[in-house]
């Protein structure tokens, strides 16, 4: 057992999904307009993260049902407090290998590991991220999921990840690098994930698709195909998880699911091309095009349908049930319907009208035979299959009859 009076500093002990942990005092970390700072605590705990963590734990228990794992196993290399790596294995029965490189941080961890007595089942050591997962990889070591978290881009260590990967597994990757994601810092988006820089209308879609491509195209360097099995945008972060198996064929096959996302500033259209230099199909104007990306389905919706299952059954102990519910049921709409989301703003300025409700450009264009949604990634967003002149003429049509706008 660790002693508790070795912590120099505050402490606080939370629930968070089905675990009790010990933190830093968040009332000794704020700012002077009152709000709590976790980088500027002695360990790192967002609390912010529990949603994205209820995901993570829900989709480890899903994937694990549908790919008939007996046994689930986590690696986890930046723990910080230790709270994901004990939410998979106490809320998703894992066994867990994590890691920080802060000293701190794995003195606390190894403090709610005792806590919530699951020593026998989840381990953490003081070591640097890329190099525990390239000495598990050497123990034998055979991880179902890998999962991602850092603060900022996760490009340092998808590669090690994906080596760490035996014939078959899970990768997720967090990104709260989110500007250059989005194109807004275009030298950083170059030298990190070396991709064409643009801005698009549809800027938060554009990040989770540039991370998702990235993840494939590293994944085939290494000779494994990935299959996103669940991407999203939340806060201010992006979320990946990709499922590699072992196999050239299957990375050729994963590398077919690149283009470059496409937006025109003229006439509004967004899609995907092959090559960056094309023009608009529409009204021939050059298109503001970004890539590689992954231009393939956000989700699987075997995997969505189960894990919202398992959400239901879980409903009350999860950081934030409802929230969750949400996104997968947003996130089964969105799923069938590739083409990137247009933002209704943006496309009625083009067209020099007031913009209608969201929901009434859906139902129009379900109307018209069309698979519409509105999406998750912006509540000024809608996604359909319809050929981009229906778009445009449905809103012509709405403007002409009057719809009431928002």
């Amino acid at each position: 057992m660790v002693a508790l009076h070795e912590l120099p500093y505050p402490t606080k002990r939370i629930r968070e999904g089905g675990v009790e942990i010990l933190i830093p005092d968040p009332n000794a970390y704020r700012r002077s307009d009152g709000v709590y700072e976790p980088a500027w605590a002695p360990v790192f705990y967002n609390p912010r993260m529990g949603f994205n963590r209820d995901i993570a734990v829900i989709l480890a228990a899903a994937y694990r049902e549908l790919a008939g794992l007996e046994k689930l196993v986590v690696v986890e290399p930046l723990a910080g407090s230790g709270v994901r790596a004990l939410r998979y294995a106490v809320e998703a029965g894992a066994y867990v290998y994590a890691a920080d490189i802060d000293p701190d941080a794995v003195h606390l961890a190894r403090i709610n590991i005792d806590i919530n007595g699951v020593t026998d089942r989840v381990k953490i050591e003081r070591a640097d991220a890329n190099e525990f997962m390239a000495k598990l990889r050497r123990s034998g070591v055979k991880p179902s999921i890998v999962d991602l978290d850092p603060f900022g881009s996760p490009a340092p260590f998808i590669d090690v990840a994906i080596q760490s990967i035996g014939v078959r597994g899970v990768l997720a990757a967090t990104a709260t690098d989110t500007a250059p994601l989005s194109g807004a810092h275009s030298r950083a988006l170059r030298r990190r994930y070396d991709v064409k820089p643009a801005r698009t209308a549809w800027e938060k879609e554009q990040a989770v698709r540039i991370l998702a491509g990235y993840i494939i195209r590293r994944a085939a360097s290494h000779e494994y195909g990935a299959r996103i099995l669940l991407a999203y945008y939340a806060d201010y972060y992006v979320r990946v998880y990709a499922e590699l198996r072992r196999g050239a064929g299957r990375a050729d096959d994963s590398l077919s699911s690149l283009g470059y996302g496409a937006y025109c500033p003229y006439c509004g259209y967004t899609g995907y091309i092959q090559q960056p230099d094309t023009r608009c199909p529409y009204c021939s104007a050059p298109l503001q095009a970004t890539g590689p990306l992954y231009t393939g389905p956000l989700c699987d919706p075997r995997l969505v349908q189960l894990m919202r299952r398992i959400a239901e059954e879980r409903r009350h102990t999860l950081s934030d049930y409802e929230r969750v519910a949400k996104l997968l049921s947003r996130l089964g709409e969105e799923c069938s319907i590739v083409k990137p989301y247009y933002r209704l703003d943006r496309l009625c300025s083009l067209l020099r009208m007031n913009m209608p409700k969201p929901a009434k450009v859906v139902e129009a264009l379900r109307y018209k035979g069309y698979r519409a949604t509105l999406t998750h990634f912006d509540p000024r967003g809608f996604r359909t299959d319809a050929p981009h002149p229906v778009v445009v003429n449905t809103l012509v049509e709405m403007r002409a009859s009057g719809t009431r706008q928002a």
